[in-house]
């Protein structure tokens, strides 16, 4: 029976650095580590050449495959799907970790200089907020406003930086906080959440809301 773990879960353990204790006990497994290598190796080779020789896919094979036994032909199909789902892997990591770490807003809990992406917090906790320099931010507890920054505002709590704004609040009290976010408009708050989300809404504002749970 031939063991395909390695191009179903092997090959991403090995493009994230992590160790794979299967592949070391297995002979199917190694050899088609072996042959990934290999051709990862060869790649440099390709478009080396400029005698733009239309045989330099058959002489890349050539150089990995050498003299070993025919029966190795059938990796080469498994290894350029696996090397492809490979990149669409790491690119879509690569995406989803700029995304997370770039973007703003940005909401944050910081357990003394730790910042965290967690939405639950204890209290004397800080809440950050990081949003763009065009942006206001209304802070609530239980509905009841907490803290407000407008765009570029200086003052308590809220700091402009060079691209944009950052909002602290020490969450004093346990309770659910929530935090809006919107690009900044002519609309007043009007008292709570309920009030100046409506208010937000019939003027036409699109923002954000984000929850963060104090125990």
């Amino acid at each position: 029976m031939t063991c395909d773990r390695y191009w179903r879960e092997g090959i991403v353990l090995v493009e994230r650095g992590l160790e794979d204790p299967h592949r070391d006990g297995c002979a199917e497994c190694m050899r088609a580590h072996a042959s990934r290598q290999e051709l990862v190796e060869a790649l440099p080779l390709i478009g080396a050449s400029s005698t733009g020789d239309p045989r330099w896919q058959a002489n890349v094979w050539r150089r990995i495959d050498g003299q070993r036994a025919d029966p190795l032909w059938r990796w080469r199909w498994q290894l350029a799907g696996a090397l492809t789902v490979a990149c669409l892997v790491a690119l879509w990591i690569g995406l989803a970790r700029s995304r997370t770490g770039d973007a703003v807003p940005r909401v944050e809990v910081l357990a003394g200089a730790v910042a965290m992406r967690s939405r639950s917090a204890h209290v004397d906790d800080r809440l950050r907020v990081t949003v763009s320099e065009t942006s206001d931010v209304w802070i609530y507890r239980a509905g009841r406003p907490m803290l407000r920054c407008h765009a570029r505002q200086v003052s308590d709590g809220c700091t402009p930086e060079a691209e944009g704004m950052i909002v602290e609040l020490v969450l004093s009290t346990p309770g659910k906080y929530q935090v809006i976010v919107f690009e900044a408009s002519v609309v007043s708050p009007r008292g709570g959440l309920d009030e100046d989300t409506a208010s937000l809404e019939a003027a036409g504002t699109d923002y954000r809301e984000y929850g963060v749970m104090v125990r």
